[in-house]
């Protein structure tokens, strides 16, 4: 009692900073600091096929169906890139043969099977849903998906409050006679311009990853591809550049100044099953809202069909709802 009558103030500040110090060390680290709960971190990843996104059978957001995550407790010890593929695959419903790990979005390297992992803690891989880790499928396994379970629904989902600024590639789509509709037109008034979500393309950021997921969405099989830097038609993408599509700028990330992309006749031996031509008699202009899902033409130009008659509603060019099938001549 005598020498704690003797302590100055700061003294007995520095005793009692030291037992709290002392006591804090012998406790376990996530008692320690009750924020910071390691054991719980979440792995968030985007799913692909070369051809760019597919959908995740385990949506975690309403407005985002190609992202998810895990628990690092759910994947099998060690955590190596193989045990995660395995995982992964397992609760999307893929075999997972030919799949392949990336560390990021903008890795341009696969991960080893024998990587071990570090999926804890706030560095480690996939640790938001802006840093998510990419496992890439062959396509053939996606025809293969079996869903044993249940996917939420997305009106019982929340949206990404981390969501990024979405940004778009640019393109406009030319065959050998000239420019064509595109199929991601967005602009009723230039249909040849269309454009895809950067997230879309698959890693690793190439040339060859932009064409592949630019001609699954403009339905382009069986056909040689080129892309052009702009619509001059004086540089050519090669298959092998890279392409940073998460920089602040990049080639094609204008509107105004997209890139050219170009193809060619059926390649030989390979057969389709739009080989009935039809001539259209009435001119078709989606407006904003069936823009992507109907065919802009104009009178008298020739199509390709499989002979399939399908009838739905269709927005007249006046703006009006009109249910029937298109009538051709």
């Amino acid at each position: 009692m005598v020498v704690e009558d003797t302590l100055t103030g700061q003294a007995k500040q520095r005793i009692l900073v030291t037992v709290r110090s002392i006591h804090l060390q012998r406790l376990p680290r996530c008692w320690a600091n009750p924020t910071v709960n390691e054991f719980h971190q979440l792995v968030y990843y985007r799913l692909y096929t070369k051809d760019g996104a597919i959908q995740s059978f385990n949506p975690i957001y309403s407005n985002d169906p190609f992202i998810s995550r895990i628990l690092p407790k759910s994947i099998t010890p060690p955590h190596t890139a193989l045990s995660l593929k395995k995982r992964l695959c397992k609760i999307e419903g893929l075999t997972g043969s030919n799949a392949v790990l990336f560390e990021g979005l903008s890795s341009d390297a696969v991960i080893p099977d024998s990587t071990r992992l570090k999926l804890r803690g706030h560095s480690g891989s996939g640790v938001s849903s802006r840093e998510p880790m990419a496992l890439v499928v062959g396509g053939a396994e996606v025809g293969k998906r079996s869903n044993g379970r249940d996917s939420p629904r997305a009106r019982d989902l929340s949206e990404n409050p981390d969501a990024h600024e979405r940004r778009y590639i640019y393109y406009r789509v030319y065959d050998e006679d000239g420019e064509v509709n595109s199929k991601t037109v967005f602009d009723r008034n230039d249909a040849s311009l269309g454009r895809i979500d950067t997230l879309s393309v698959a890693p690793p950021y190439t040339v060859g990853s932009l064409k592949s997921c630019i001609a699954k969405a403009e339905g382009i099989v069986d056909r040689a591809i080129q892309l052009f830097e702009d619509t001059d038609g004086e540089a050519l993408m090669k298959d092998a550049d890279r392409a940073s599509f998460l920089a602040e700028t990049f080639l094609g990330c204008l509107e105004d100044d997209p890139l050219a992309l170009v193809y060619g006749p059926k390649t030989q031996g390979q057969r389709s099953i739009m080989t009935k031509p039809i001539q259209a008699n009435i001119e078709c202009r989606p407006n904003d809202q069936s823009i992507s899902t109907w065919h802009a033409h104009t009178v008298g130009e020739i199509l390709h069909t499989d002979g399939v008659t399908v009838t739905k509603p269709y927005i007249n060019t006046n703006g009006s709802p009109q249910a029937g099938p298109v009538t051709w001549q």
